[in-house]
């Protein structure tokens, strides 16, 4: 172990983690972790008295690591968001490594999406996304990485000039792979797996358009003015989350359980999804993850960098 802690900044950090290293660090974790092996209460908002700052303080441990991560959104400055991420031994207490925490969100919500979809649509075809930002960019890669028959990849955005931006976030190997959709009805009667990023306050898309073998994995809204899908998405689809948390924080989960539907019907968390009990899942008909993040996702990667730092050491 380094007597000093070490510093990853962004460049180490998307160095080290590649949608297929993050996608094995969740699935490692909570396929070896039970619900009660891990802490991780509920994240921290913290306004800053005389700035227009919100401060965000996750936590989370498991018997080996505590891991915390640091976000501070300043709408009136940029950058915008400033994050860190810090990993200690909780044995020792001693500080392993900290770091650039803006790469690692995007990163660590694609692995879970990745993650808990494997296991709910064991292939895909064709994806469409919602969004055009840094969130749609890492779903994209993460997705075309772990499903190698994937030959169609759709994007819904605002304009031409948002899908660009979308297709500069990409690898480049991926941009000429994903296009620009102009007729979401027609592709979402074809998609196999709908993914939806965006801020939106008013569901993206009529129920009725999708085809009737369809997966969603809505990550977007994650506040309670927030809404990308509509409540037919919870009540008629077999519903997982990466954490009850969604139920309580998402707009659109909010909206769905104002229509009848309750958390009696949940079929289970990411725990269950991937842990070392899983049950099977059917397959067919309308499945839907619905994730907000959480703190056991973070500390999950931090473990997996260590892990990778320790073999280069």
């Amino acid at each position: 172990m380094p007597d000093a802690a070490l510093y990853l900044n962004a460049e180490r950090l998307l160095e080290l983690l590649t949608p297929d290293a993050a996608l094995q660090a969740v699935q490692a974790f909570f396929g070896s972790h039970s619900r009660e092996q891990v802490a991780a209460p509920p994240r921290i908002h913290l306004p800053v008295p005389g700035q227009n700052t919100v401060g965000l303080y996750m936590p989370a441990a498991t018997s080996g690591y505590v891991g915390v991560k640091i976000v501070h959104l300043m709408p009136e400055r940029r950058p915008a968001v400033e994050a860190e991420v810090f990993l200690y031994d909780a044995e020792t207490g001693k500080l392993l490594f900290w770091g650039d925490g803006k790469p690692l969100t995007g990163l660590r919500t694609a692995a879970v999406s990745t993650a808990a979809t494997l296991r709910l649509l064991p292939r895909c075809e064709r994806l469409l996304v919602y969004g055009a930002g840094v969130q749609a960019a890492a779903h994209v890669s993460a997705f075309a990485a772990a499903y190698p028959e994937l030959h169609r990849i759709e994007a819904v955005t605002r304009s031409v000039d948002s899908f660009r931006r979308l297709q500069a976030l990409l690898p480049a190997a991926l941009r000429e792979r994903v296009t620009h959709c102009t007729e979401p009805a027609a592709a979402l009667a074809g998609a196999q797996c709908v993914i939806t990023t965006t801020p939106a306050t008013e569901p993206l898309f009529a129920w009725e358009a999708l085809c009737e073998t369809c997966h969603i994995t809505a990550i977007g809204s994650a506040t309670l003015d927030m809404n990308e899908i509509p409540p037919q998405a919870y009540l008629e689809s077999r519903v997982w989350v990466d954490t009850t948390g969604a139920l309580r924080e998402a707009g659109d989960s909010l909206a769905a359980i104002r229509q009848g539907w309750h958390q009696g019907r949940l079929e289970g968390d990411l725990f269950d999804l991937l842990g070392a009990q899983r049950a099977a899942v059917p397959s067919g008909g309308h499945t839907l993850f619905k994730s907000v993040g959480n703190a056991a996702q973070d500390l999950a990667i931090f473990i997996h960098l260590w892990e990778l730092l320790m073999r280069e050491a």
